[in-house]
């Protein structure tokens, strides 16, 4: 059980950190790529094509925090990137009624979790 391209978009180092471990111990991704805020994920999405990535791009990213807010991240590639297949999920060490109303509203989002993500919890969102 493998999935081609994750992309861990997270401000907290230990938490994409703690992250990128249990997938690569548990043989659960061939390319996983850490990003620190939205921009720097951003530009790499610009630098793809769908010649370049045929297989779908997994993202776990954090709801809202200074440097990454989850919300606008998926907005932003979901419109810049039709042709892609891209997965969201994200996470969030606490959320509210507001998130739980905007995680229906967004479409694209297939999950939200707490954090800290446990393996069980990763392995649920590569099999969705």
């Amino acid at each position: 059980m493998t999935t081609s391209k994750i992309w861990i978009i997270d401000d907290n180092p230990i938490d994409s950190y703690v992250i990128k471990t249990m997938l690569e111990v548990n043989d659960l991704a061939n390319n996983i790529e850490v990003f620190s805020d939205n921009k720097e994920a951003l530009k790499n999405l610009d630098q793809l094509n769908t010649t370049d990535s045929k297989e779908s791009i997994l993202v776990i990213t954090e709801n809202k925090t200074n440097a990454v807010n989850g919300w606008d991240l998926i907005t932003d590639m979901s419109e810049k990137k039709k042709d892609l297949d891209i997965k969201f999920h994200m996470t969030s060490e606490l959320y509210s009624n507001k998130d739980f109303k905007e995680f229906k509203a967004t479409e694209p989002l297939l999950s939200i979790n707490k954090k800290p993500l446990r393996l069980d919890d990763l392995k649920s969102i590569i099999n969705e």
